[in-house]
């Protein structure tokens, strides 16, 4: 079996929330007793993917400081830090160079995202499937605030701008398993944004599929998401 690792994306400014944490770096936000990114942390550990590096950005230090070595969650952390902002993409390819191997299993998730959906089955699938990456799915009763996903069966043929009028659709729910060698094989090219300049190509060279699993999500992008977030995951 291949090496599992985990990578969280955990580098962002939260700039939308700002109104709500002030200058407390966006993964360090409290969500249900603990800080917003040990959720993902923990979930990574349950799907078995102890080896988990968080991409850290602003602040830092501080998330650094409170995450410590994971043993809290039963991880065991390591972190990829950007001294200026690099893109989702940018920060994904920073953080696989040193860690990651071409033949490993990396399941990356966004350090804002709570989610609910099974990820022990999201990485089985894709280590049975022979797949170069494999996306979670679900449908919206409105998706402006995503990128649509286009399927034949399960493989993703296209990523569509977010749509201008509310419509229901097939969105990235953005958590993905990718073998290691497509993580190295990401271009250095800055800032590189992972749904934007990624994917899209990658489509169009490499076995690309989705895993649908309509299980509760959520993007913690701002104070009203926030409030939701603890309602719901307290």
């Amino acid at each position: 079996m291949s090496v599992r690792r985990g990578i969280v994306l955990a580098g962002g400014l939260g700039t939308r929330l700002r109104a709500a944490s002030g200058d407390l770096p966006k993964p360090l936000v409290e969500v249900g007793g603990e800080p917003l990114v040990a959720h993902q942390i923990r979930r990574l550990v349950a799907a078995g993917v102890p080896d988990v590096t968080v991409a850290v950005g602003y602040g830092a230090d501080r998330v650094v400081q409170q995450l410590g070595t994971g043993e809290a969650w039963g991880a065991r952390l390591s972190y990829s830090r950007e001294d200026e902002p690099l893109g989702t993409g940018g920060a994904l390819a920073l953080a696989a160079r040193g860690t990651v191997a071409p033949g490993d299993t990396v399941v990356v998730v966004n350090g804002d995202l709570l989610s609910r959906h099974d990820l022990a089955a999201q990485v089985r699938v894709f280590e049975e499937s022979g797949a170069a990456v494999l996306l979670h799915v679900r449908e919206v009763s409105d998706a402006r605030a995503y990128g649509v996903v286009s399927l034949d069966g399960d493989r993703v043929t296209g990523f569509h701008e977010k749509p201008a009028e509310a419509v229901p659709g097939l969105v990235n729910a953005g958590t993905y398993v990718m073998r290691g060698e497509v993580l190295l094989g990401l271009p250095d090219t800055v800032p590189l944004s992972v749904e934007v300049d990624v994917f899209p190509r990658l489509v169009t060279s490499a076995d690309v599929r989705a895993h649908r699993d309509d299980a509760e999500f959520l993007d913690v992008g701002t104070p009203e998401a926030l409030e939701q977030a603890r309602r719901a995951w307290a």
